[in-house]
């Protein structure tokens, strides 16, 4: 077995570490880091390395959230337009991509670390582990407030609140962040992603009371043909916006709580609305019109019957 001053030759390992996350990859020997984790693991010091690399990481985790978003974090919370969600939003996003590319390359230093020693301890990967070291590190523990991570499901909400009042907002970085939750599980149910128990929840919840409001407004203001239009114009929006940066899984549960609060809790007075109900859409013959309130209707059971009835 190779002799080797423990400490010391992981003092090289966590070297390298941070010059992986100051983007000096040219002046690194991975070769020379491969063996040198080799050596430590082959003299009985795997969990030294261990440890000690997610020591390395949570160090260099919370320094990142003090020096980049701790600022981006505040200014969003205390004066939450736009442009200062967005620079909150992409100040993770952009932690979240650098994390992810170095632990590319750390992993592949630790190779023989992940093939013997965690394989043997039946420990998380070394990439696995740096994953749980970001989500407890940046969003679970870091800046108070329920962590970062509440405070990021915010500034999401906000900027979806804000484009569909019409505003402009870098759906990239919205979709950046999104990925970044679905990639990442959830620390008491491991076989949910924190994107499933921080994040979708409210965002079901949020879109149901802006649907509700809107329902309640329209039905006062509007007939059937055009209410009928608002509501798919409403459905293909929020798909859309599933497709452009949330997780593909949320279509069905957001699709349900607009047909919930759009459709079946107006079924009935939808068609009767004075001057422009079913039964004026029937003598205009207004086929486009009367296709539109169909689609809306025939996906649920109670409406359709409303409206077959009507």
């Amino acid at each position: 077995i190779p002799l080797v001053e423990p400490q010391q030759q992981f003092d090289k390992i966590a070297l390298a570490i941070n010059e992986i996350y100051k983007h000096n990859v040219s002046q690194l020997s991975f070769e020379e880091y491969y063996r040198t984790a080799y050596n430590l693991v082959l003299s009985k010091n795997g969990p030294l390395l261990y440890n000690g690399v997610r020591t390395v990481l949570e160090t260099h985790m919370r320094e990142s959230v003090e020096h980049s978003i701790l600022q981006h974090a505040q200014t969003a919370d205390s004066n939450p337009t736009t442009e200062n969600n967005e620079a909150f939003l992409f100040s993770v996003r952009l932690l979240w991509s650098e994390h992810v590319t170095a632990m590319l390359m750390i992993k592949d230093i630790l190779m023989y670390v992940d093939n013997v020693y965690v394989k043997a301890a039946h420990l998380p990967s070394i990439y696995e582990m740096g994953m749980c070291v970001f989500r407890d590190t940046v969003l679970l523990s870091a800046a108070g407030s329920g962590g970062l991570g509440t405070r990021v499901a915010k500034a999401v909400l906000r900027q979806i609140s804000g484009e569909r009042s019409g505003e402009e907002i870098n759906r990239s970085t919205l979709q950046g962040i999104s990925n970044m939750l679905v990639e990442l599980r959830d620390t008491a149910s491991p076989m949910r992603t924190v994107y499933e128990v921080i994040f979708e929840p409210q965002l079901l919840a949020e879109s149901r009371v802006f649907y509700r409001d809107m329902a309640a407004l329209r039905i006062k203001t509007m007939g059937a043909s055009e209410y009928a239009r608002a509501v798919q114009a409403d459905l293909d929006a929020e798909a859309g916006r599933v497709q452009a940066y949330l997780a593909l899984t949320t279509a069905d549960l957001l699709r349900s709580v607009l047909q919930d609060e759009l459709v079946t809790a107006y079924a009935p007075d939808i068609l009767v609305i004075p001057d422009d109900g079913l039964t004026q859409m029937l003598d205009r013959r207004d086929i486009p019109a009367l296709r539109v309130l169909y689609n809306i209707y025939s996906p649920l059971p109670q409406p359709l019957s409303v409206l077959r009835s009507g």
